[in-house]
């Protein structure tokens, strides 16, 4: 008993759990009393979440680079091996949900939307960290760690391996004790506003999208079961805790420490393996949030319009959409930011994306964490395929 109640899946639960229930209480306050309460959530939701976001690009280099050393002279391929398996798996979800959207949705009704409360875009107290972005700390491990291997020096690498368990020293001391925080004040105000009440409105769709996202996880992990001979659970079942991470942070980001432990007690991926894919498949790995993504511009479009949409228009979104989403992954409702851009252009036809756009992020906020959920998990099936790849280049390159 002791066990669970310690367990982070638990510590997150109860942190979702808490963080409803005040943002419910927060509205039978006083006046005076909601506005202190409303900025107190705002305002510790943005301090926990520019710290956690401070320090994930640390922990992404801190990663990928000494990987990178450690793999040597076969990264470049590798590199190229696990941004193509990423994309096709983003890929083959969205085509996934486009055909299960197309059948399903015409079977849905729905009803109108309830009304949500608009929140301040910042908090009163305002702390604003200057951080790096992911994809820009992505982009210097690579190039580091590409150096440090080209010019062979190991006094570097030796460096960048104390580095390494410096930054995962502070994750475990300072970002975990955060996180949960920062989910209750997340779904506090969630709730505060009403945007959790829009799932009742929608909760056919949503239950749709969960369902479609558990799939794809387990056809991935049967994929990467007989791709690598090796029995994917050996996997999956170090993953609850990263789910759950997920579901409450709505991150691939901030959850990345947490999935890095998961798949640190597999048996069957090596530790060189991992530490160069999670931090990549977390920034460029969105098959989760593309299947509701997809999912929710079919369901939109037919609720404003009453007919679904083109099926051309559809699959070109759901290409597209997979490649300027890369790097949407940190932030809640990343994807959903990402490709507001070709919403109008592709789906709508150059119509007027704003209530289209509005709808659909009401939605797709409530499932966010779902969506996120799935990416990370995921990232699992594609490092076992990965570390396939890698044992591969080893012993192609052991024979030379």
């Amino acid at each position: 008993m002791k066990k669970l109640l310690k367990s982070t899946a638990f510590v997150l639960i109860m942190a979702i759990v808490a963080g409803v229930l005040v943002g419910y209480g927060v509205k039978l306050l006083p006046a005076d009393a909601i506005t202190v309460a409303r900025e107190t959530l705002m305002a510790v939701k943005k301090a926990t979440g520019q710290v956690i976001f401070f320090m994930v690009p640390l922990l992404i280099f801190a990663c990928v680079t000494p990987s990178i050393t450690r793999l040597s002279s076969n990264v470049t391929s590798l590199l190229v091996f696990t941004m193509v398996v990423a994309y096709l798996s983003s890929v083959g979800a969205a085509f996934f949900s486009l055909g299960v959207s197309q059948y399903f949705v015409p079977m849905f009704s729905f009803g109108a939307q309830a009304e949500v409360i608009q929140l301040p875009k910042e908090p009163l107290v305002n702390l604003c960290f200057p951080t790096m972005d992911t994809m820009s700390a992505l982009l210097l491990a690579v190039l580091v760690g590409l150096g440090v291997v080209w010019t062979k020096y190991t006094a570097a690498a030796n460096v960048l391996e104390k580095f390494q368990s410096m930054i995962l020293l502070l994750v475990r001391k300072i970002l975990l004790p955060l996180l949960p925080v920062f989910v209750g004040c997340n779904f506090a105000l969630l709730a505060y506003t009403g945007q959790i009440n829009n799932m009742g409105v929608f909760l056919p769709v949503i239950v749709m999208v969960v369902v479609c996202q558990l799939v794809w996880i387990a056809v991935m992990y049967m994929v990467a079961s007989v791709y690598t001979g090796r029995n994917g659970w050996e996997v999956l079942r170090y993953y609850p805790k990263a789910y759950f991470t997920a579901l409450g942070s709505m991150s691939s980001a901030a959850t990345l420490p947490f999935a890095m432990e998961c798949i640190a007690q597999s048996p069957i991926v090596k530790k060189e393996t991992y530490d160069f894919t999670l931090p990549l498949f977390s920034n460029i790995h969105l098959c989760g949030s593309v299947i509701a993504e997809i999912a929710l511009v079919t369901t939109t479009y037919y609720v404003l319009y009453g007919v679904m949409p083109s099926t051309l228009s559809l699959v070109i979104f759901s290409i597209v959409a997979c490649v300027i989403a890369i790097g949407s992954p940190g932030v809640p409702g990343g994807l959903n930011v990402a490709c507001s851009s070709i919403v109008g252009s592709i789906v709508l036809g150059g119509q007027d994306p704003g209530t289209f756009i509005g709808i659909m992020t009401a939605i797709y906020t409530v499932q966010d964490g779902f969506g996120t959920a799935c990416n990370v998990t995921t990232d699992g099936a594609l490092t076992l395929i990965t570390d396939k790849k890698v044992s591969q280049i080893e012993a192609a390159a052991s024979e030379q």
